[in-house]
């Protein structure tokens, strides 16, 4: 199997591997997954294994259509993301998209476009992009990356195969940033732990140290959620006013939690004996109130992008969660 570069999930790298190989690679596919698990990496190296010249152990990553691919300036090979405050993928951007699916591939047999969704598109340009979808061009594949595959319609859904990508397990997470860091194996392995072997909130730690004081601030607010006062949540969440960045780190993480905790609700047996432990509080809520105090940190984290005051945005996100709590 090739993708060997890339850590973790192996079966998504065995299905689309052998899909490759038989040559029914799917016209359109999605990748989610949480922030830092490398959709981006992934997409780009599936984006060079479908246009490499040795299909039988593709990405070969030495024929001159991978050197290419890896410099980013194979022309068979589109990249689309979002712009401006929100992020989103415009009807304009799509309308050129269409525009350009319908020409022949200039070096490769197959030409991709990788559409990277930072947080959303609108309806409006799924729409226009669903005609694409539902009758590709020839020797045109499509390749989604996403938090969620809940972001897109479920008409653009239905015609795309959808892969799910996990962080590696911790012991491998370890590994691979004990060795890109030169970092001591018990301090990669500490890291490992509190990012729950995300690779990329891993990098971001190494580099700014926000990952321990995100977890502290975490870890203050879910016991607080259904407490019976709210000073001490509006208390836990005093520091956020201050720091833009921090929050953004806090409302994701939270967002997490809370799907992570409907799972749990649900008989989901997959997370470790710490995780569950970190949710625990969390446990006496139904099932319908996690899943809109999820939606509340993904509204906030929405306002917080439209500069909203601070101080009236984080008391109104610790007063809102604790209504959706029952509180």
């Amino acid at each position: 199997m090739s993708f060997i570069d890339f850590l973790g999930n192996e079966h998504v790298k065995q299905s689309l591997f052998s899909a490759l190989q038989s040559g029914k690679f799917p016209h359109a596919i999605v990748l989610q997954g949480e922030k830092g698990t490398g959709k981006r990496t992934f997409s780009k190296l599936l984006a060079q294994a479908l246009v490499c010249r040795q299909k039988i152990q593709a990405p070969c990553g030495e024929c001159p259509s991978c050197v290419r691919a890896k410099a980013g300036s194979h022309p068979d090979i589109r990249i689309e993301e979002g712009s401006g405050a929100t992020r989103s993928l415009t009807v304009d951007t799509v309308k050129a998209i269409i525009a350009d699916a319908y020409r022949m591939p200039e070096e490769a047999d197959i030409q991709v476009y990788l559409l990277f969704i930072e947080n959303r598109i609108s309806e409006a340009a799924q729409n226009k992009l669903l005609k694409v979808i539902e009758e590709p061009p020839a020797r045109t594949i499509f390749i989604f990356t996403c938090q969620s595959a809940e972001v897109l319609l479920p008409t653009i859904r239905s015609r795309a195969q959808i892969f799910t990508l996990q962080p590696p397990s911790i012991q491998e997470s370890a590994e691979w940033i004990a060795q890109k860091q030169e970092m001591p194996h018990e301090k990669a392995l500490t890291l490992s732990e509190l990012c729950a072997g995300n690779l990329g909130k891993m990098l971001e730690e190494a580099e700014s140290g926000t990952a321990a004081s995100v977890r502290e601030i975490t870890d203050l607010i879910l016991p607080q959620v259904a407490g019976r006062s709210e000073n001490e949540i509006f208390a836990s969440t005093s520091a956020l006013i201050r720091d833009k960045k921090m929050f953004a780190a806090v409302l994701e993480q939270l967002e997490e939690l809370f799907r992570q905790a409907v799972l749990l609700k649900s008989g989901y047996t997959g997370l470790s004996v710490k995780e569950t432990q970190r949710l625990e509080s969390l446990q006496k809520i139904s099932v319908k109130r996690l899943m809109q105090m999820r939606e509340v940190a993904r509204e906030y984290k929405d306002k917080m992008e439209r500069n909203a005051n601070m101080t009236l945005l984080v008391t109104a996100f610790c007063a809102q969660l604790r209504k959706m709590a029952g509180r």
